[in-house]
């Protein structure tokens, strides 16, 4: 499932208790209810996830705390335990919509697509029966309109769009986005999407996604789609989108940069399971978020068991050793994460970053060196490379990669690095430096920033 559809779905969650059921009437439980959808609206998700396991033993009958309990497990990766919650609430109550539309949209991310559309079908009926048949059986502007009005309607489009395009199909994604209303003719959505290049990043990703399901689609929009999906972590939708991407393309050039990112960034188009991939995905959040490292690294090994030749779980590993100062075990997870893929370019870059932290410059050159061998316009890791040669005594090879670096930085970015500059030029005329090279490491083009 992809940032719009999640975004809805998680607003949901907090909501879906019904606050006229009997369990409500108890003040207790209220107030149960309220300390944990307000811990989730402030971001303590293991505190809310703790206070819902306490509110399904308050009220063990009824099926909106399994609801929310398994909607809170979902978000933060606990799977099974979200899976087991939601068929209780099911079993307690079988026309229940919320706990098909909680269990349809999980399935959904553990990629069980015929299952998620057969819960996603359920909830629709739930409707009244004008509006579900316009949802299900109308014309495209009677679609539109119920999903314009009805958010629940809308959330199970955007579902359906996901899942038809995860599937491989863009066209017939593309067909639906405009039937439901999601994207209208005649708008230049590619236009939109460049102009918020640089704005929050859920602004970004919806404007690429609407770009990418605009119709005719733009190849640099799918592109630039594909690799904001893979800054982000969606991996297995990344490989579809930007062979889409280079498939629409007329440049031949830009089939040749298609073909060669599939293979450094997205290992080359092999298929990992849809669980392997949202788990890092939601490891990362749980460590960066909220620094829950214990919790990150049970959903990473989870990840690894499912997909060992899957790098990124071995790179967030390393991310965590390394804060933590165990500096041998991050390199260790590094070294596993170029076992599992051994093109896998942000793998070699972060190898080679944590040695020039350690002062390790000839170990890291061979890094830095294959780093740039799968993607040459990357001026953070040509500096780096820069230092470690200095460092070596190698004077020339370290003024030839520095100005190849300044001259990457002048094309890609607006980043003048002055103290790069300084240090180089008083270098050539033959001043004596006290120090190694300056090596800024600026962010770079959207879709190789992180993994």
């Amino acid at each position: 499932m992809t940032r719009a559809a999640l975004a809805l779905v998680a607003l949901l969650a907090v909501e879906a208790w019904p606050r006229t059921s009997a369990a409500a009437e108890a003040d207790e439980v209220v107030a149960q209810v309220e300390r944990v959808t307000q811990a989730y609206r402030d971001g303590r998700f293991l505190e809310a996830l703790s206070g819902a396991r306490d509110l399904v033993r308050q009220v063990p009958e009824d099926p909106a705390a399994r609801t929310l309990y398994g909607s809170i497990a979902e978000y933060i990766g606990e799977f099974d335990e979200a899976l087991i919650a939601y068929a209780q609430a099911r079993t307690l109550s079988p026309d229940n919509p919320a706990a098909q539309f909680r269990m349809g949209s999980l399935l959904v991310r553990l990629g069980v697509y015929d299952q998620a559309l057969a819960h996603l079908d359920f909830f629709v009926t739930s409707y009244p029966w004008d509006v579900r048949w316009k949802f299900l059986n109308g014309q495209p502007e009677q679609k539109a309109e119920v999903v314009k009005n009805e958010r629940g309607l809308e959330a199970i489009a955007q579902l359906k769009v996901d899942i038809v395009m995860e599937k491989g199909d863009p066209t017939h994604a593309r067909t639906l986005a405009q039937e439901y209303g999601l994207v209208t003719p005649g708008r230049n959505y590619c236009a939109e999407a460049r102009q918020r290049a640089g704005r929050r990043s859920d602004e970004q990703f919806k404007a690429f996604r609407l770009a990418a399901l605009a119709t005719p689609p733009d190849a640099d929009c799918v592109w630039w789609y594909g690799q904001w999906l893979t800054d982000e972590g969606y991996v297995r939708l990344a490989q579809l989108v930007v062979a889409e991407g280079t498939r629409l393309t007329t440049s031949a050039a830009n089939k040749l940069v298609g073909e060669r990112y599939l293979r450094v960034r997205l290992m080359d188009g092999r298929q990992i399971s849809k669980r392997a991939e949202q788990l890092a995905i939601i490891a990362r959040q749980r460590y960066l978020r909220e620094r829950d490292a214990s919790g990150a690294t049970h959903l990473l090994e989870e990840a690894i068991r499912l997909e060992p030749t899957f790098p990124r779980p071995y790179l967030h590993l390393a991310r965590i050793a390394w804060d933590r100062s165990e500096h041998e075990r991050a390199l260790s997870w590094l070294a596993r994460a170029i076992q599992a893929d051994p093109e896998h370019w942000r793998a070699h870059r972060n190898l080679a970053q944590a040695l020039v932290s350690l002062d390790r410059y000839a170990e890291a050159e061979p890094r830095l060196r294959r780093a740039l061998e799968l993607f040459g316009d990357d001026p953070g890791a040509r500096l780096m490379l820069g230092r470690v040669l200095y460092a070596q005594g190698k004077y020339d090879e370290y003024v030839k990669e520095t100005r190849l670096a300044l001259q990457i930085a002048d094309t890609w970015s607006s980043q003048p690095f002055p103290e790069v500059r300084d240090f180089l030029a008083k270098h050539e005329a033959g001043g004596e430096a006290t120090a190694l090279p300056p090596a800024p490491d600026p962010r770079i083009l959207m879709g190789w920033n992180q993994d």
